[in-house]
């Protein structure tokens, strides 16, 4: 039964009569609900409205698409985005979580667990989302080196422009929010991943090696990410 309160605005985009018994829940469950078709275009999902959508759910016409993914989160970085795919092994599913999704349910599936996957979405959101108050001098980021620019999601080394994605972009800025200070895998993934994240820590350790390949210092061993043994990881302002 849905609560003396809306949940939320969720923009449902896909193909009308597989979406419709979905639309039909998250209203009798209390949601709004704009419906759009399907685009590869991400202008065309994300329409100017009065008020913007607090969740994206989207079925691809294919079986998932990881670019559009990564366009999506470069155009929005904050928007939860839940995909429906009609088929997708682990390994797409991954690909697709690390691109910049939160949440990917493989038909066939129940009405209320796609009702409870929004919810459980939105909590997390509604968790790591900041006071809505102007805070000008967090945009911007530096820790020798890199410099993280939260508002234009970009990310440079010695004024260099690097390319990461969505879940290395975040995992950077959380190291960069704390230097020196050693963070286990579970804050990590706490922080990075979500509460209600299912996998191994394992992934830590894979996201923080990328961002050593991409942003260490040359040599022998990291001199930016250092392994705090039977702990996690600490980012260490350079030395000199």
């Amino acid at each position: 039964m849905a609560g003396s309160s809306s949940p939320g605005l969720v923009l449902v985009a896909g193909a009308p009569e597989a979406c419709a018994p979905l639309v039909q829940v998250l209203l009798e469950e209390g949601f709004q609900v704009l419906q759009r078709p399907f685009s590869p275009q991400v202008k065309n999902l994300l329409p100017a409205t009065a008020a913007p959508p607090q969740l994206m759910v989207l079925q691809p016409a294919d079986h998932g698409d990881v670019p559009l993914v990564e366009a999506m989160r470069r155009r929005d970085r904050g928007l939860p985005l839940l995909l429906l795919l009609d088929g997708a092994d682990e390994e797409l599913r991954a690909r697709l979580l690390d691109a910049g999704a939160d949440d990917v349910l493989v038909r066939p599936f129940g009405v209320r667990e796609f009702v409870a996957r929004c919810r459980a979405i939105l909590r997390r959101s509604q968790r790591t989302v900041p006071p809505a108050q102007p805070r000008p001098s967090t945009d911007l980021l530096e820790l020798g080196p890199i410099r993280l620019d939260r508002r234009q999601c970009r990310v440079t080394l010695s004024g260099e422009e690097v390319s990461l994605t969505p879940r290395e972009f975040r995992l950077l800025e959380c190291f960069m929010q704390h230097p020196g200070r050693a963070l286990s895998r579970e804050q990590l993934i706490e922080q990075v991943w979500g509460p209600d994240y299912s996998g191994d820590s394992k992934s830590v350790d894979v996201h923080v090696l990328w961002l050593r390949r991409k942003l260490d210092l040359a040599g022998p061993r990291p001199q930016l990410f250092i392994t705090v043994r039977g702990i996690g990881y600490r980012l260490d302002p350079p030395r000199g």
